[in-house]
This record gives structure tokens, C-alpha cells and sequence, in this order.
């Protein structure tokens, strides 16, 4: 168990904790404190928040801290040309038999056609799974995580523009903060932010990159402390 003095940051030797009392002292500035908020439950890297990883950001706006990370992954570019083609050929299959129908409604007396009817609703799948996958390579180009953060807890998004998934939570009903490897049955994993105690529990992906996954986490764990000290 690490415990860290909540004013000067170093780190408190055994013989300057009485947890019988819950007192602690640190010898460095003198100051004594509660020896249960002294206690550093999550490893931090500060040196992430000192300077943050490529497609990170941290920042000041008013009374908040506002923390977040790009959702921008590499995979958006192979699926771009694929979601092109498949509009592409979704359009035309659509458009051609639709065309195929208003003639064939108009000139059935006049010239005998044969119309297809499987491949009208093969159109209109392709262009159904065309959509999804324009979502998914938006959201995987422009896509952000942003958490606000106050004195009284914060509230996130993840999503693109003004659409997306949003959550509020408060540091007093915090009990823990862990991440949660999903492995999918088809071989991808994903990664996720839980903070336990809150009504609902706040369940969040995190990005794909290792870096911004851990500048998020730290963040999240280093200002929950900050709130405990001042506590």
C-alpha cells in the first residue's frame, strides 16, 4: 500500500503512520493529516497529465477541467473504400430496378418485361449495411471521449458532433474505478472505463490506443484523489 502526503505529494515512510489513529505526519513539510486520505489506491502517471499523448487533450474552461481524447483509428481507412463501393453498388442495383418498375408500370401494354424481384430487396440491404458502415467510419474518423470535470463530480460524451452516448456522475458516490477487457468471440477486444457506485454505473469504451487509453484512466484517477484530500 503506497501513501502519498495530499500537500507536498511525497511519499510517507511506514514509521510516519499511526493508522490506529488514522494519523499520519510527513516528514517533509510537517503537516499531519487523516492517514485514510493518504492512501493511493491506483497507481498515477502524472508525467501522462504533464504532457499528454498525441490526440489528447487537457485543459481549463472556467471552473472545469475538461479532459477527452480523439476516437480516431486507423481502421477507418480500409473500411472507407469498402463503404464506397457498397454504396455505390447498393445505389445502382436501387435505382435501376426502380426505374425498371415506373416503366414497366407505364409501358406493360405496350412491351413485355420481365422484372426481377429478388434483386430490389438485395438493393435496399446493401444500402441498409452501406449506412451502418458510413456511421461506424465517421465515428471512427471524427469521433471524441470529452469529460467535464468540477469540484462535485463531471459528466462525459462519446460520439460525434452532438450526437453520441452521454453520462453525469459525482465523486461522492465513487467507490471504484477499474478498467474491463472484453474479448469478443471473434477475436477483437475491447476496452472499457467503469466507475462503480454511481446510479447507473458509468460503463465507457475507451479508446483503441494504449496511450490514450491510460491518459484517460489517469486523469479520471488523479482528480477523484484530489477531490478525497480535499475531503
Amino acid at each position: 500500500m503506497k501513501m502519498l502526503c495530499p500537500h507536498c505529494g511525497n511519499a510517507l515512510p511506514p514509521e510516519a503512520v499511526n493508522v490506529a489513529t488514522d494519523l499520519a505526519l510527513c516528514p517533509e513539510c510537517g503537516r499531519a493529516n487523516r492517514a485514510s486520505i493518504c492512501v493511493v489506491e491506483d497507481e498515477i502517471n502524472q508525467d501522462l497529465l504533464r504532457r499528454p499523448p498525441p490526440g489528447t487533450w487537457l485543459r481549463q474552461e472556467g471552473e472545469e477541467i475538461v479532459i477527452g481524447t480523439t476516437l480516431r483509428s486507423k481502421l477507418a481507412w480500409l473500411l472507407g473504400p469498402s463503404t464506397a463501393i457498397l454504396l455505390w453498388s447498393g445505389m445502382n442495383i436501387y435505382n435501376t430496378h426502380c426505374s425498371q418498375i415506373i416503366t414497366d408500370t407505364y409501358s406493360s401494354q405496350i412491351i413485355p418485361r420481365r422484372f426481377d424481384l429478388f434483386q430490389l430487396p438485395f438493393g435496399i440491404i446493401v444500402l441498409l449495411v452501406t449506412a451502418v458502415l458510413v456511421g461506424i467510419t465517421i465515428y471512427m474518423i471524427f469521433g471524441r471521449q470529452e469529460w467535464r470535470l468540477d469540484e462535485n463530480g463531471g459528466s462525459g460524451f462519446n460520439g460525434v458532433g452532438c450526437f453520441g452516448k452521454r453520462w453525469r456522475f459525482t465523486w461522492k458516490d465513487l467507490t471504484r474505478i477499474h478498467t474491463h477487457t472484453l474479448r469478443h468471440i471473434r477475436g477483437g477486444t475491447s476496452y472499457w472505463l467503469v466507475l462503480e457506485g454511481t446510479s447507473p454505473e458509468v460503463k465507457v469504451i475507451l479508446p483503441g490506443r494504449k496511450d490514450r487509453q491510460q491518459f484517460i484512466v489517469n486523469a479520471i484517477r488523479y482528480y477523484h484523489q484530489q477531490w478525497r484530500r480535499r475531503e
